[in-house]
């Protein structure tokens, strides 16, 4: 009998090594995310066909693809550093999905925080809060933040006013093509300009195209349907940074190339 005890001891002091720290991350992660002023909002969800439509597009055009979050609890985060630790896989393909959307929300929440007069948030705090993010907020929670948020040259216009500026369209008007070309414009905005670097843009663009029909997410049809258009752009904004060796008469028509 005595040995069953020693055996039960030893089982409960290995539970308690295990969970121990567990218990002690998450106290560390609620202290750290009450340091955060305020959390965001969720955006109002885009109701139209139309618009879920441009946003189902958007959503595909991601690298890589982000069908859902994973939340990241106490367990995950101790398992990924462990995988880390012990170079079993690259971190950064093994990292829980939805991840780096989860960041990119984050920051742009820190820097409004600032622009409202709050202190930025350092390191710990941002961590805390993309943590807080994949628990509460799907995948299209957080491309419907970064639509509303995301800006262009300081200009704090949102990816839908961007539409405007860069096509003269609506979002719910805008094909495939010109929501791929919002995308890699939106992604790398002085390598991607459309006035001022229009071939680059273009290669971009037609590489998220073919990165999302391999994932399944658009069809053949559609891949080459997008790829054989050229946007027409609107005259670029004044109130823009100029462009670099800039190419003012060089656009596109709608038409097809032959």
């Amino acid at each position: 009998m005595r040995w069953k005890r020693g055996l039960q001891w030893r089982v409960w002091l290995l539970g308690l090594m295990l969970v121990s720290p567990l218990v002690a991350l998450e106290g560390l992660y609620h202290h750290t995310l009450s340091r955060v002023p305020t959390l965001p909002s969720k955006s109002e969800r885009l109701s139209l066909p139309e618009e879920r439509l441009r946003l189902r597009w958007w959503m595909s055009l991601e690298q890589p693809p982000v069908p859902y979050v994973q939340p990241v609890w106490s367990w995950t985060a101790a398992v990924y550093v462990l995988k880390v630790f012990m170079r079993t896989s690259d971190y950064r393909d093994d990292s829980p999905m939805g991840l780096t959307l989860a960041d990119g929300v984050a920051r742009q929440w820190s820097s409004e925080l600032e622009q409202q007069g709050a202190p930025r948030l350092r390191g710990p705090e941002r961590l805390a809060l993309t943590v807080w993010l994949t628990r509460h907020w799907s995948a299209e929670d957080l491309v419907m933040h970064e639509l509303q948020h995301r800006s262009l040259f300081q200009q704090h216009d949102s990816v839908f006013d961007a539409a405007r500026s860069v096509f003269g369209k609506e979002w719910a008007e805008l094909d495939l093509a010109s929501i791929a070309l919002l995308k890699a414009f939106i992604n790398a905005p002085s390598r991607c300009n459309p006035w001022c670097a229009p071939e680059r843009s273009l290669r971009k663009r037609d590489s998220l195209l073919r990165a999302a029909h391999s994932n399944t997410d658009i069809t053949l049809e559609e891949l080459e349907e997008a790829l054989r258009t050229r946007p027409l752009l609107a005259p670029r904004p004044k109130h823009w940074a100029s462009c670099e060796n800039s190419r003012l008469g060089d656009t596109w028509n709608s038409a097809t190339p032959p």
